[in-house]
């Protein structure tokens, strides 16, 4: 009977002595730190990105003018297994709505593929197709059109990175309701962060 107590014993210890030394790749935050191997890291992880070039403007000593930002002020994106649905948006209402000139709108919601560059993956290019609507500063009515983006992506760590995207658009309502034919260089810089 002592034998068997004894084996029983025997078995719990070496169960938990195995079980203490388990591998540290188990362990949640080394598990994340394997993504080098990986190169769709970011897959089924969502990240929120901000304009920032007016703050970034302001802390640049050589810009003595004023710095185009783009329309857009804010992006969202939801990636799956290698694509994502990202929503744009953008607005500048000014306390008078008598003031046109100021006024603008953006809504764009659309698919984006990553393509890294650079072997470390800390050099991305991205790949977009959008549907947006905006509201014009100048009055010349709403327009609504397909926008293809072409972006670059600087990352600094796994959650947080810098990106800028050009784009490409076709579409309606210019002036007097004609189309819209625009290539847009990359005016924004974004500070993005990755959300597990």
């Amino acid at each position: 009977m002592n034998k068997i107590y004894l084996f029983i014993v025997l078995f719990i210890f070496h169960h938990g002595f195995a079980t203490g030394q388990s591998d540290p790749k188990e362990n949640v935050y080394a598990e994340e730190d394997q993504y080098e191997d990986d190169p769709y890291y970011w897959s089924y992880s969502k990240e929120i990105g901000i304009n920032f070039t007016p703050l970034i403007s302001k802390l640049v000593p050589f810009n003595l003018g004023q710095n185009e930002a783009g329309r857009i002020g804010l992006i969202w994106k939801k990636y799956y297994s290698k694509r994502a649905f990202r929503v744009s948006f953008g607005a500048n209402i000014t306390e008078s709505f008598d003031d046109i000139d100021t006024d603008f709108f953006y809504l764009a919601i659309g698919l984006e593929r990553r393509h890294p560059i650079t072997k470390d993956k800390k050099i991305a290019y991205t790949s977009s197709w959008d549907i947006f609507f905006e509201g014009d500063e100048f009055d010349d009515g709403p327009g609504l059109g397909i926008a293809k983006g072409y972006g670059f992506e600087y990352h600094f760590t796994k959650r947080i990175f810098i990106s800028t995207e050009g784009q490409f658009k076709l579409g309606l309502g210019g002036e007097f309701g004609g189309p819209i034919i625009k290539f847009q260089l990359p005016l924004a810089i974004f500070v993005n962060v990755r959300l597990y």
